[in-house]
């Protein structure tokens, strides 16, 4: 489960986001970003990477945003989700 430790709101989608933001933001490391480690919840690595990416998460990617392209596990992570299909 994941745990929210700020809010704030997304400066591409003005959605209010985790403290870990969209992955579509253009920079991670963005005022009100949560720069404590937390685990995959895939491959169990400590990153601080919001962005953070594992083979064994590429099987679970089932949203591609719209106005980035970025893909995410997620539809919550992404400005405008779309499902691949």
């Amino acid at each position: 489960m994941t745990e929210y430790v700020k809010t704030f709101t997304c400066k591409n989608c003005n959605a209010p986001t985790s403290g870990r933001g969209h992955l579509c933001h253009p920079n991670s490391n963005h005022p009100g970003a949560d720069k404590e480690a937390f685990e995959c919840e895939f491959c169990k690595k400590k990153d601080i990477d919001a962005r953070h990416t594992c083979p064994e998460m590429l099987d679970s990617i089932e949203y591609v945003c719209k106005k980035c392209g970025r893909l995410a596990v997620y539809d919550s992570l992404l400005c405008e989700p779309e499902l691949i299909g």
